[in-house]
């Protein structure tokens, strides 16, 4: 996992930590502008047998999955992260093998997108 540039081991324990497993580096910048906003500390990396304990939230591109994913997921589940898997609203394959697998139902990408904010618990200011 790669910890984002400017933070310090500090900034990683004293707020929330979030991890995102993707190849979309669309996303991820969202993801990382909503970090930020709610002051959470981010890790990027490429495969969830990577993500550190003490994660809060992970986000998990779940169409790039490998077999090996689904033991690693579960475990960071059961140790209390909540796990968000995304992917192609049309991708059903991937919709199936998340249920095969027993965890969270997998998210459109476009939800996803859309409710980082929320994800991160930090509400929108109104705008002018």
């Amino acid at each position: 996992m790669h910890q984002p540039a400017g933070a310090t081991r500090e900034d990683a324990t004293a707020r929330m930590k979030v991890a995102a497993v993707m190849s979309d580096l669309m996303l991820f910048s969202r993801i990382e502008s909503a970090a930020s906003a709610a002051d959470a500390a981010l890790l990027r990396g490429d495969d969830p047998r990577a993500v550190p304990s003490g994660v809060e939230l992970v986000l998990i591109g779940w169409s790039a999955r490998e077999a090996s994913w689904v033991e690693a997921l579960r475990k960071l589940r059961d140790a209390g992260a909540r796990i968000i898997l995304f992917g192609p609203h049309v991708g059903l394959d991937a919709h199936a093998a998340a249920r095969r697998a027993g965890l969270a139902p997998m998210r459109a990408r476009s939800k996803v997108s859309g409710a980082l904010l929320r994800l991160f618990e930090v509400e929108r200011a109104p705008r002018r």
